[in-house]
Parts: structure tokens; C-alpha cells; sequence
């Protein structure tokens, strides 16, 4: 049992409830016999080493695309912003978020828990994500309710890869229930991390109507950092980074400091 407090949120049914997790460790009081154990990737896993390519930006991107109409009336802005974001992800480091968190996973796939991955990534990161998780101790195939490769359409795309399901922005409940029905898998549990309350809720939703117990633990380790995101940061990085290299954040808030420093000079 967690020594942590499981503070009850709004969300809370027959099937299923949301509860708040502050730490990672949370995970190891639901891992019971016929609990399938899904991960969210982004803020939870892993985090780029920097602001620019994090899913706080992409969010940001997404939101100002909207707000522009860019991608508008002949795309979709949600398929811009897919792309510049994983053209990121393919040249960024990445850290872990939580200390500790890989040996959890390791552990409780040694005890033979069902452990997947579910991630709003899209079908381009797939590959790169799972070699990035792997650099960080994380290799979610082990004891994931299927070993091959599907696809299937949901909107958009969705690829399940090495124990992630890919669902390129995409409602995660209705892709879940969809790979559960390929995969001829039906858990009597499902027990879902993610940072994101709206993310918990998809699956929720789902699950419910599909009558399979609902757990969503509500991650918010990283909420201080993502209330700390900023767009001039971002952007700086965005327009003088290179294929080579990402500016770190020290870097571009020297940049930003000098720029508000000339524009501080000329209004004087």
C-alpha cells in the first residue's frame, strides 16, 4: 500500500473512479491479478530535456493554431501541430520525469502484472519513442496484453507498438476498447496514470460502457513544472535551434533576457 494519500476527485461511479497520485509509486497498490496497468507517456515517463517539444508546448502550439486558423480550411490544426511536434521529438534528449519510476515498472512486470503504454503521441514516434523509453529503463513490451504490431483507424490512425498504443490525438477510451477487441483481451481491471484529467475521463467513459472496473490515478508530479511553461522560452528555442542542437533553457532565457534588456534600452 502507498504511504501516499489517494485524495478522491470529482469522477467517481460503479465502474470506475479518479483519484489524485503525487507520486509514482501509487501505481504498486493496484497492481492485483487481472489488472491491466496503463502508462501515460508524456510528463509521466519521460520529459525532453528542454521546454520546446514538451507536451505542455505542444498544447500551446495546438491551442494558437486554433486561434490563428492555421491548418484552416484545408487541414486540420491538430495535424499541424502533430507534425512540428514530432519532428522535435525525433532530434530532442529526454529525461526521465520520476526517479524510481523504471525500477517500479521493472518490478512489477517481474511479479507479472499487465503493463502497457497509452500515449496521444502519433504513428511517426512510434519507434523513436520506445528506443527513447528503453534509454531510460523502460521497456513496456514485457508483460503487455499483446507481443505484435496492429493498426487501426480512430479518427485518425492508431499503431500499437512494443506494449504502446499510438493514438495521434485521438480519444483514448474509444482506442483502448478498440485494441482490447483486436487483442481478444478483456482485464476485470483497468488501471490507468496519466497527468491529464480529461485523458482519464476518455478511458472512464469507455470503459464503463464496455463494464470493465475503472481505476484513473490522477499523476500530478509534474503539474508545477507545467505551470511554469513558457511560450517565450519556447519560442526562442523554436527559432534558433538547430537540426544539431536544441537550445537548453538556460540558454534561451539568456537570449530572452538580452532581447528585454535592447527593448528596456530603446524605450528609454
Amino acid at each position: 500500500m502507498s504511504r501516499f494519500f489517494l485524495i478522491f476527485l470529482a469522477s467517481c461511479s460503479l465502474h470506475g473512479m479518479i483519484v489524485e497520485a503525487p507520486r509514482f509509486e501509487a501505481i504498486e497498490a493496484y497492481a492485483s491479478p487481472g489488472t491491466l496497468l496503463i502508462l501515460d507517456i508524456d510528463d509521466t515517463l519521460l520529459i525532453p530535456a528542454q521546454t520546446l517539444g514538451t507536451d505542455a508546448w505542444f498544447q500551446h502550439r495546438y491551442q494558437e493554431n486554433c486561434k490563428k486558423g492555421i491548418g484552416c480550411p484545408d487541414a486540420d490544426p491538430l495535424d499541424e501541430a502533430l507534425a512540428v511536434w514530432e519532428a522535435i521529438r525525433h532530434l530532442t534528449e529526454v529525461r526521465i520525469v520520476e526517479e524510481g519510476a523504471a525500477r517500479i515498472v521493472a518490478n512489477l512486470q517481474a511479479q507479472g502484472t499487465a503493463v502497457m503504454g497509452l500515449t496521444t503521441q502519433g504513428l511517426a514516434l512510434a519507434t523513436r519513442t520506445v528506443k527513447q523509453l528503453r534509454t531510460l529503463g523502460f521497456d513496456l513490451s514485457k508483460t503487455a496484453p499483446r507481443q505484435s504490431d496492429c493498426y487501426f483507424e480512430n479518427g485518425h490512425g492508431v499503431l500499437y507498438r512494443q506494449g504502446i498504443l499510438f493514438t495521434s490525438g485521438t480519444d483514448k477510451g474509444k482506442a483502448l476498447i478498440r485494441f482490447l477487441e483486436l487483442s481478444g483481451a478483456r482485464p476485470e481491471r483497468v488501471v490507468f496514470l496519466n497527468d491529464k484529467q480529461t485523458h482519464l475521463v476518455e478511458v472512464e467513459r469507455a470503459l464503463e460502457k464496455a463494464g470493465i472496473e475503472f481505476v484513473g490515478l490522477r499523476y500530478s508530479y509534474s503539474d508545477d513544472r507545467v505551470n511554469r511553461f513558457s511560450p517565450l522560452i519556447a519560442d526562442i528555442q523554436f527559432r534558433y535551434s538547430s537540426f544539431d542542437r536544441i537550445l537548453s533553457d538556460g540558454e534561451a532565457e539568456a537570449i530572452l533576457n538580452e532581447q528585454l534588456a535592447t527593448v528596456a534600452q530603446e524605450g528609454s
